[in-house]
């Protein structure tokens, strides 16, 4: 397996080096200058703008979603308490075997 050649690297010629420089959207999202301090500031900024670019949700879709959250609740408990029920009625049976 060792002495197999690589196939994706160019035959008799060394991988080409990579540019250090930073290309696209690592390029754009460097950044130019390291400030101590005002990170947090600017971090905050960027925040509300993005929160400003939301496409936040009208309210027919606002009580869609709250309907099926509550919904998926309701039956994720009622299936956690048949489980536990069946369980408790098992343990119960264990406990009545062992002592009697």
């Amino acid at each position: 397996m060792a002495d197999e050649p690589d196939i994706d690297a160019p035959e008799g010629d060394e991988p080409a080096p990579r540019s250090r420089e930073r290309s696209g959207a690592a390029a754009a999202a460097a950044p130019t200058s390291r400030r101590r301090g005002g990170g947090a500031i600017q971090f905050l900024r960027e925040c509300w703008a993005e929160l400003g670019r939301v496409q936040w949700p009208d309210r027919n879709q606002l009580w869609q979603a709250t309907a099926v959250v509550i919904l998926a609740c309701f039956v994720v408990g009622v299936y956690l308490y048949a489980l536990d029920s069946a369980f408790a009625r098992v343990a119960e049976w264990l406990v009545e075997q062992q002592a009697g």
